[in-house]
């Protein structure tokens, strides 16, 4: 029999539990196949979520890259600092083709005030003005600002939620805080009634409760006492800083790129996946062990077996490959499973979430409810409908090749005794 097929039935044998081996490596793959089913899914919606977070801020507040200029700059200056820009010819392009770097470039004015309903009810909110041709000059920002009441210009476009908690409908009339500072005359301050044109939703609570959009022309000098800024949006978001300094070669300055304008937002949102990652991937170290102890004692048991082999030729490198050979297949075998398993489960957790509310459903109209039955995500608690799903082919493949990567390490570590193991010591004690 030739070596390779000898090492291989060695393995295929010694892999399933017998009367005098050790325990059965199935439960270890099968712990792996959890693992990482587990870690998979957990990370497809945490990355759907930190998506939909994360193009929120950047389509809707903060751009990937934004221009502050210099003084009280006035809205006019401001489109023509944005034309500029927009007309730059790219020359040998930063992405090796002749894409442009920017797309878009929208002046906008940020103002932190009060609004005041028709009701008394008063909340803080934040107004970014914005040009009138907004919709038309940034197809990202009217994908995600989704009017779901009246329409977008000549007049306020408030949040849901801003609209829910100051009971404004479209058509109703706010008055807005309009404060401005002189050197002669000091502090002043100012209440304008504007109209509500619209209501969006955007998906993000902390928008949909606190941010208001209006477009110049009807914005009635809001704003008019603060200097004008450029947003811009780029090809490739993640092209801000090479592109920043084209820019900045081309004159342009004061820019400032997304990653330090929301550095703490999305550190935190680093700092939490990293730690998920950590607190799941315990799930592969105690897989290991398991692994690592569950050889181990095979190894003790199978003393004679590997004495025997030894004595009619086998060596001790022969044996490791049994061992990693079995290590392999709990590894690639589990790590296998869970990967289907999970991509199935990722993709499929809407109708999975819908299946456990409908028997839930079920049970609960049999046992006499009435009313509303069981909902995972019922609106009085949580702000969505529905779960977001993102997952990258470079995270699904270090997961599984991670879950992997445990059991033969472990089979490496149990097997690392084998060149202590005599022959002619064990069988002379048979």
């Amino acid at each position: 029999m030739k070596k390779q097929s000898w090492t291989l039935y060695i393995a295929l044998r010694w892999f399933r539990p017998g009367k005098n081996s050790g325990p059965s490596l199935v439960p270890a793959a099968a712990g792996i196949a959890v693992g990482v089913a587990a870690l998979l899914t957990v990370m497809a919606v945490m990355n759907g979520f930190q998506k939909g977070f994360i193009d929120a801020v950047l389509e809707l507040d903060s751009f990937h890259l934004r221009s502050e200029l210099s003084g009280n700059a006035s809205f006019s200056e401001a489109m023509d600092y944005a034309q500029k820009i927009l007309k730059l010819e790219n020359g040998k392009n930063l992405y090796g083709t002749r894409k442009r770097p920017v797309i878009t470039a929208t002046p906008f004015v940020d103002i932190r005030t009060l609004v005041t309903g028709s009701k008394g009810k008063t909340r803080a909110a934040r107004i970014k003005v914005v040009p009138d041709n907004i919709f038309d000059a940034d197809p990202g920002f009217a994908k995600l600002l989704q009017i779901r009441a009246g329409s977008f210009g000549k007049g306020l476009c408030l949040g849901s939620e801003l609209a829910r908690q100051l009971n404004l409908r479209v058509g109703d009339t706010v008055s807005v805080l309009e404060l401005s500072s002189d050197e002669e005359e000091g502090f002043a301050f100012d209440m304008l009634d504007i109209a509500v044109s619209g209501i969006y939703n955007s998906g993000y609570y902390e928008f949909d409760s606190g941010l208001a959009f209006i477009d110049h022309s009807s914005s009635k000098g809001l704003g008019s006492t603060e200097g004008w800024s450029v947003g811009l949006k780029l090809h490739d978001r993640y092209a801000d800083m090479s592109t920043k300094s084209w820019l900045e070669k081309q004159g342009f300055d004061h820019l400032l790129s997304w990653r330090v304008y929301n550095r703490s937002f999305f550190g935190a949102l680093r700092m939490e996946k990293t730690i998920m990652i950590m607190l799941i991937g315990l799930i592969f170290v105690v897989v290991g062990v398991n692994i690592f102890h569950s050889m181990r004692k095979t190894v003790f048991n199978r003393t004679e077996d590997i004495a025997t082999l030894k004595a009619i030729g086998a060596n001790s490198m022969d044996l490791k490959k049994v061992f990693i050979l079995d290590g392999l297949t709990a590894g690639v075998g589990g790590a296998s499973a869970g990967l289907i398993l999970g991509l199935l489960f990722s993709f499929n957790i809407n109708y999975v979430f819908g299946a456990i509310e409908n028997v839930a459903a079920l049970v609960y109209h049999l046992l006499g409810g009435r009313g509303r039955a069981f909902e995972i995500f019922s609106p009085s608690y949580f702000y969505i409908t529905r779960v977001p799903v993102s997952l990258a082919y470079k995270e699904v493949l270090f997961i599984a090749l991670s879950g992997a990567l445990s059991a033969v390490l472990a089979a490496l570590a149990a097997c690392s005794k084998f060149s202590r193991i005599m022959p002619s010591e064990v069988l002379r004690n048979e």
